[in-house]
Parts: C-alpha cells; sequence; structure tokens
C-alpha cells in the first residue's frame, strides 16, 4: 500500500512539474544573463529511437543564481498543453564553472507516424533567485526546438522514385582512417626519399656525374696490402683530371680554383704530396697504415669532387 502511495505521488510531482505555469514567475532581465543554445543542424528524417543532444550554455550575473533544482530532470518526457509528446530526457550532464553553467541534454524519440509530422522539444524554464532579496524568483526560458518526425516505413505502395526526398541524403563512407593512412604513407615516403637521396648523393654518383675518385676508392677499399704504387699513380691521374694539368704540392691553388672544395683537405694534400715523393721516388716500401690513409684520402677526394666539404674532425682522424 505504501508503495502505490509512493508512486502515485511521484506520479503527480512529475506533471506538476511538467504542467508548471510559465507565468508564474517574472522573466530575468537579459542583461543579467547570457544564453546561448546549441541545437543540432538536422531538422528532418528522425524516428524511433534517435537521441537528439542540445547544449546549453548559460552565464547568470549577480545578484542572481540559478536554482539547479528547476533544471529538468532524467525520465521526464516532454508535454504540449497536457499532451505526452513521446520525447524523453535520457540523460543530463551539468558543469558548473562559478556562475557560468555547461548544460548537455540527451532526448530519445519514442513516437511515430505512417506520415511525417512535425514535433518539438518543448521550451524549459530554469528559475534564478535573487542572493540579496530570497524572496525575489525569477526565470529564464530556453527556447523549443522543432524538427520532423519521419515514419519508419513507407504507408502503401509507391515508387522508390518517388521517395527520393532531397532531405535524405546518401550513406557516406567514413574515410577519415584512409586519410590518415594516406598521409602517414606519404609522409614515410618523404623521409625514406631524403634519407635514400643523402646516402646517394654522398656515397654513390648522381646520374651524369663525372667518375673520376669513386672506381678508384672502390677498387682499392677492400685490398689489405699492396706490394705496388698503383693506388698512389691512380690518385696522381686523378688529381690531374681534377686540375686539367699535372699537379704539384706547389700548385694546388689550380686544383681550388677548379673544385674550392677540395680545399678542406688540404693538410692530407700536403701529406700525400709527401707520401708519394718518399714511396715513387725514393723507393719506400708502402705500409698497411699509408694504405688505410690512402683508403680514406680517396673517398675525401670523391666527396671533395662532388662538392662536399670535408669535417676537419674527419681529417684528424685520418691521420697516420
Amino acid at each position: 500500500m505504501h508503495k502505490i502511495i509512493f508512486l502515485l505521488l511521484f506520479y503527480f510531482s512529475i506533471n506538476i512539474y511538467g504542467y508548471e505555469d510559465p507565468n508564474l514567475y517574472s522573466d530575468l532581465d537579459e542583461k543579467f544573463f547570457v544564453l546561448k543554445v546549441h541545437d543540432p543542424k538536422q531538422k528532418v528524417g528522425y524516428t524511433v529511437g534517435d537521441f537528439i543532444a542540445r547544449e546549453i550554455d548559460l552565464e547568470i550575473k549577480e545578484p542572481y543564481k540559478l536554482i539547479e533544482e528547476s533544471l529538468p530532470i532524467e525520465g521526464y518526457e516532454k508535454r504540449y498543453r497536457g499532451q505526452v509528446l513521446g520525447i524523453i530526457l535520457q540523460k543530463i550532464q551539468t558543469i558548473k564553472n562559478k556562475n557560468n553553467y555547461k548544460i548537455n541534454l540527451k532526448y530519445q524519440i519514442f513516437t511515430n507516424n505512417v506520415v511525417a509530422k512535425p514535433a518539438s522539444i518543448t521550451a524549459d524554464y530554469f528559475r534564478v533567485i535573487n542572493k540579496n532579496n530570497p524572496k525575489e524568483v525569477l526565470k529564464i526560458r530556453i527556447p523549443s526546438f522543432t524538427f520532423a518526425i519521419s515514419p519508419i516505413a513507407i504507408f502503401g505502395e509507391v515508387k522508390v522514385e518517388n521517395d527520393m526526398s532531397d532531405f535524405r541524403g546518401p550513406i557516406l563512407k567514413e574515410n577519415l582512417t584512409n586519410l590518415k593512412n594516406i598521409y602517414l604513407s606519404i609522409f614515410f615516403i618523404m623521409i625514406s626519399s631524403l634519407v635514400l637521396l643523402y646516402i646517394y648523393t654522398r656515397f654513390t654518383l648522381l646520374p651524369g656525374f663525372k667518375k673520376t675518385f669513386l672506381p678508384i676508392y672502390k677498387k682499392y677499399r677492400k685490398i689489405k696490402s699492396l706490394n705496388e704504387n698503383t693506388f698512389i699513380r691512380d690518385l696522381h691521374n686523378g688529381l690531374n683530371q681534377m686540375s686539367n694539368k699535372t699537379l704539384f704540392q706547389n700548385n694546388l691553388n689550380d686544383l681550388y680554383k677548379n673544385k674550392m672544395a677540395f680545399k678542406s683537405i688540404h693538410e692530407e694534400l700536403i701529406f700525400f704530396f709527401a707520401l708519394s715523393n718518399n714511396i715513387l721516388f725514393k723507393k719506400k716500401k708502402i705500409t698497411d697504415k699509408e694504405i688505410a690513409w690512402l683508403k680514406k684520402f680517396s673517398f675525401h677526394c670523391h666527396c671533395c669532387e662532388k662538392g662536399l666539404n670535408i669535417d676537419k674532425q674527419q681529417i684528424n682522424n685520418n691521420k697516420i
């Protein structure tokens, strides 16, 4: 018995809330509040089970404050002139920051018809109270949202082409994931291309590039020891080609005029001519350390031929 009485009281309390007279309280002056309502852009094509989300941004200025008990409650069914509309508030979320309120309302539709019919989320009234005068209670009107509810199925036999509504757009395939993958692929291709271009232009030759020192470097780089002086002679020939004349220590400027990058290995060039003089003219036997030095020197010449300056640290690391 007590449960029945409780349910009846709860039912009538909801109806009292639904029949609340909007003329019971006066309107709050607009200078005391700022109201923004964000409604869905879609206004047609709703049917049973669809959700409608509304977002209300409300700022109330002093000396007034919001009576939070006047906010709509979950489970309340919208009414118009006492008649239920089949639109129920499923969820309400309120975020408060001092006198600023962000209220998210989520309604669900529980009505339909054999033909399209208009519907609306009727206006709500939030009450505020004067902090300095508790007897002064006013209201803020939240405007209604009007939309159209479509039938679940066509009533009667019609041709499909006659039912093609301008409001019913095509179902578009979600392509954000594909676009993301495409952008990532393009990014990695660009990075890979830059890395490969760096490696390609530093250690190998671009098409049409003059091949002088790279073949020399490739020819001798895997040889551990030499009993002949061909390595030094090949390097001399390469330097002569770069300067367009027979190159010696006293005319290195002729080489720098043609290829300024060789100036970065000036110290190595001086050492090379001294080593060459000892090996070719003084008949000094070439050592394994000198062969290792000549391999790095030939690679440095290859880089200079391509216009790449050699770091001082690399030259220091190539000293015997």
